[in-house]
């Protein structure tokens, strides 16, 4: 950019840099889960590397701020505001997909772009949120690869056992598309709740013994996944007799 400073003289101009010293960049994880402790560490030695090389940026620094959303979608967005009220240029995050929903329209509207490796519903589509960008694959590509599974070894139905929110439920729609595809379906559907205790894994997982088809898919998170395989096998149901070991298909994120 050039500044004449009163003067026509080209020799009097002064090339001036619009580089900023410092881009402010936002990051939301829940802490206390897999996923937001290894994308903390994650982020913060990327942060530091590219610091450290002035050939990446140019000499400009990153400058990052993480907040904690403890499993909570309401500070999740609520820490998301704050940033878009300063002078943060992008936020990493978030980490899930029911929150990624609310905070697309947001991020649209005040042009804040969100990074995303974790929010895989396939729902979050580019042309209706420009401004959310997945750098994971979403569930579409996983579902299609249990559908395969499914048929390669000929089974006709399955039982989908899935979280009951905006992930579970666009995931399992996902995966229904991907059967019927395969001349499969999926027979019974069995939501749970995202916090859903033992007690109310064990009632669903009952309910599901009771069932005629023995393929079960999970598409849980992480902690609640765990939950339902340790209650399914103290129900004996991935024991011979039950199913056989191909007929127990698990899928946690």
């Amino acid at each position: 950019m050039l500044l004449f400073n009163g003067s026509s003289s080209i020799g009097d101009s002064k090339n001036v840099s619009m580089r900023p010293d410092v881009v402010d960049i936002g990051a939301l994880f829940s802490f206390s889960s897999m996923i937001g402790r290894v994308g903390k560490i994650a982020v913060e030695a990327a942060v530091e590397d590219v610091n450290s090389d002035p050939s990446i940026l140019g000499g400009t620094k990153l400058k990052l701020s993480l907040h904690d959303t403890n499993y909570s979608g309401f500070l999740g967005i609520i820490e998301s505001l704050r940033f878009m009220e300063t002078k943060t240029l992008a936020i990493i995050g978030p980490q899930n997909s029911v929150t990624a929903h609310v905070l697309s329209h947001i991020a649209n509207e005040l042009q804040v772009p969100l990074l995303s490796f974790s929010a895989t519903d396939p729902t979050l589509s580019s042309l209706q949120f420009p401004f959310f960008i997945r750098t994971s694959q979403n569930d579409l590509y996983q579902m299609a690869a249990v559908a395969e599974i499914v048929d390669y070894f000929q089974w006709r139905q399955v039982i989908a056992i899935f979280v009951d929110d905006d992930h579970g439920r666009n995931g399992i729609a996902a995966l229904g598309d991907q059967l019927n595809e395969k001349r499969c379906k999926i027979s019974l559907k069995v939501p749970l709740k995202p916090d859903a205790s033992r007690d109310e894994v064990t009632d669903a997982l009952v309910k599901v013994a009771l069932s005629e088809s023995r393929i079960l898919v999970v598409h849980t998170y992480e902690t609640t996944g765990m939950v339902v395989l340790d209650v399914a096998r103290s129900l004996g149901m991935t024991e011979p007799g039950f199913c056989t070991e191909e007929e127990f298909c698990f899928k946690v994120d």
